[in-house]
């Protein structure tokens, strides 16, 4: 007799159900979205206990005849393909006529639907036909689950608690909320409503219940496209971010799916605005052609493949960087009592024109700075004073160095006139317009300004090499040795030559001279590890890291105190920057303060 045989359909439907029914959270997926296949507009979902008890999802959709009701527990059974040409061109969320079959397997499981006529209603236990019977029930479909993996022990041991396990539920929903908002989602845990959209179609309203008003307040519209992709949705600005990936949410066609590529083109269209684990929230659809786009890579269809996948990310990184640099970033003075936002002006609003003030109004304007006719405002000739006290060798080299940078930098567009008043703990600089007050970070604004003049200054790599007096010396496992030899090419291309020393070691004899201002020991060594576990060297993410440390160093340092001049000059040099708001850390460099807000602080407005 033979080996092999043929499992029992109450078998294979187990075993789907481990790759399709992985925890509660599964089950309500699965079943929502055959609700929203069904045309629905009202989703209501009931949870027990984390969906260990009891899950429960009742919708208005089209419902079914009594022969679909039966037909549907019978695996590969759906309505949403016919032929393999259909599986190229997926319009629904499921397709595969799995998921009926593999919860009833695995549970209780109670459908009651109806189209509108006489209802049904059927009961599986655990993969078994118990009965059917005719049941009244308007126009929809209800399906309730029941004893949820108590067939399957092993499956049962591995559920998290209660609360985590209705915390995933929660997420998904909000996720499914935002995909859809022109349906009304109510979802309950033990009887009490917990999250509701209204179904009107307004995205922010969803946000809005999920992040609250004041998140968006500051979320900021995006709509761009190629000939393949249409992208629009919301993303925030750079003051309101997490420390997660997770609000980073791409939809394609409406689905709910985990791309990191698009994920990572939004996340690197921040980089230059944020601190390092820190995230924006974003919430994006991409509408593409079916046939441009694989949902068939997972039962759990989280995952989608693009055929034009790095067309999309460039899309995405340029379309994004450009929706941030048209609105104006500055971090705005966070105060409870208000809820007003007064000053939102526009980059190009305010670097239009820039009237000149007399000297009544700015008595302490420098003189310096009043040929603003043309908008363009050469460098001055500025060598940052220092009191006596506070002058040391290692202060002096970074004036010497800020001289050398202002005195080298092309002139710039002026986005706003700021007019220096102060210095507090010789740290932080008071300004003031006709707006408001502007609270300054000297090191961090100082950082900024010097990072876009190396930024520019090496904005081409120059490799002219330079021949070492002490050549560096590396070594590394020979496993790691061994794949260096395949992929020391890469670092070739950027001009790190790497000559084999010893047995698993290199030696560096010459480096490029845009390479001279940096620890060269760790930068060549961080390439290395580049071309080791990605086979890819993205030089200009690392020299912009190099870039962001090279400015750190050869900024201004607390408690330096400046002269009314010097600190005039770090306000006008700044607000020339292409991005003034936040240092090359993603730190900010300037806090406003707006006319209102300051009345508001000393209760003169109400």
């Amino acid at each position: 007799m033979g080996k092999i045989r043929q499992l029992d359909d109450v078998l294979s439907n187990k075993i789907a159900a481990g790759e399709v029914v992985e925890r509660p959270s599964s089950v309500v997926k699965e079943l929502v979205e055959n609700s929203i296949d069904a045309s629905s507009s009202k989703i209501d979902i009931f949870i027990e206990d984390g969906g260990l008890q009891k899950i429960k999802v009742c919708d208005n959709g089209e419902g079914m005849e009594r022969v679909d009701a039966r037909l549907c527990f019978s695996r590969h059974a759906t309505s949403k393909i016919k032929d393999d040409q259909d599986l190229f061109n997926i319009m629904t969320l499921g397709f595969r006529g799995e998921a009926i079959p593999s919860i009833a397997s695995v549970s209780r499981f109670e459908l009651k639907t109806s189209t509108g006529m006489e209802g049904t209603s059927i009961v599986y236990e655990f993969g078994k036909y118990q009965r059917e019977d005719i049941c009244d029930l308007p126009k929809g479909t209800q399906i309730t689950i029941t004893k949820l993996f108590q067939n399957v022990p092993a499956r049962l041991k591995y559920l998290k608690s209660v609360n985590s396990e209705f915390a995933a539920i929660h997420q998904y929903v909000e996720r499914m909320a935002l995909a859809f908002p022109a349906i009304a989602f109510h979802l309950y845990h033990n009887d009490k409503l917990i999250f509701q959209t209204n179904g009107k179609g307004q995205l922010l309203e969803v946000i809005a219940n999920m992040y609250g008003i004041p998140t968006v307040k500051n979320m900021i519209p995006v709509h761009f496209e190629n000939d393949e992709f249409t992208i629009e949705g919301y993303i925030s600005k750079i003051d309101t971010s997490r420390a997660s990936k997770a609000n980073i949410i791409t939809l394609v066609n409406h689905r709910y799916v985990k791309n990191v590529m698009s994920i990572d083109a939004i996340n690197n269209a921040y980089r230059a605005y944020l601190a390092d684990n820190r995230f924006p929230i974003a919430v994006i659809n991409i509408q593409v052609d079916p046939y441009l786009v694989d949902v068939n890579v997972h039962p759990s269809k989280l995952e989608v493949r693009f055929s034009k996948e790095y067309e999309l990310r460039d899309l995405i990184f340029n379309g994004v960087s450009e929706a941030l640099q048209q609105v104006n970033l500055t971090y705005q003075a966070k105060n409870k009592q208000t809820e007003r936002e007064i000053f939102k002006p526009q980059l190009d609003q305010i670097a239009l024109t820039l009237e000149e003030p007399t000297l009544d109004v700015h008595p302490s304007a420098n003189l310096d700075h009043q040929n603003t006719k043309e908008n363009i405002i050469q460098e001055p000739d500025v060598t940052y004073s220092v009191p006596s006290e506070h002058k040391h060798s290692e202060e002096q080299e970074h004036m010497q160095q800020t001289q050398k940078i202002v005195s080298e930098v092309k002139p710039r567009l002026l986005k706003e006139k700021i007019y220096a008043k102060v210095q507090i703990h010789g740290t932080y600089l008071i300004g003031e317009n006709e707006k408001g007050m502007y609270l300054v970070d000297q090191h961090a604004a100082q950082e900024r300004i010097n990072y876009e003049y190396y930024k520019e200054k090496y904005s081409h790599l120059d490799l002219t090499m330079q021949p070492l007096l002490v050549p560096l010396q590396f070594e590394y496992p020979m496993s790691e040795f061994l794949v260096l030899e395949e992929r020391k090419s890469l670092l070739d291309q950027v001009g790190i030559h790497l000559e084999v020393f010893g047995q698993h070691g290199y030696i560096v004899r010459s480096l490029p001279l845009w390479m001279k201002n940096i620890d060269e020991n760790v930068f060549v060594d961080e390439m290395i590890q580049e071309v080791l576990h990605k086979n890819h060297l993205d030089v200009v993410e690392l020299q912009e890291h190099a870039i962001a440390t090279l400015s750190c160093k050869a900024s201004l340092k607390a408690n330096t105190y400046l002269s009314e001049n010097d600190m005039q000059t770090i306000f006008d040099n700044l607000m020339r920057c292409d991005n003034p708001y936040v240092c090359p850390h993603g730190r900010p460099t300037i806090i406003f303060y707006s006319s209102y807000d300051l009345e508001k602080l000393f209760k003169r407005v109400v």
